[in-house]
């Protein structure tokens, strides 16, 4: 029917088909995680910017109590200073709290 080598010819063609086709599926299912993985770099890119607003936020969170935080010690250390020697020396159990730290507690 056919010479051997057209048989040869018709193995090899088909082989290279097959070849061809394998190639065609691995990059099918190349693409298919190509674009998987696009998927998760946008939802992380997503998530790094969230994270990154967030973290701006808890830095001028963070400032704005430091600030308050040296105000009120500052004020602390005002009222503490402002008692007289005498306040200081008196006997605790009788004498009255100095004006200065009642001022401060109310505040």
């Amino acid at each position: 029917m056919f010479s051997r080598l057209t048989q040869i010819l018709i193995a090899i063609i088909l082989g290279l088909c097959v070849a061809l086709w394998v190639q065609f599926q691995i990059i099918s299912s190349k693409k298919a995680e190509n674009a998987a993985q696009a998927q998760i770099i946008n939802e992380q890119a997503k998530s790094i910017e969230s994270l990154e607003k967030y973290e701006r936020i808890n830095r001028l969170l963070t400032l704005e109590i430091s600030q308050l935080e040296s105000e009120i010690r500052g004020k602390s250390d005002e009222a503490i200073n402002s008692i007289s020697d005498s306040e200081k020396s008196a006997d605790a159990h009788n004498a009255s709290t100095p004006r200065s730290i009642v001022d401060f507690l109310r505040k």
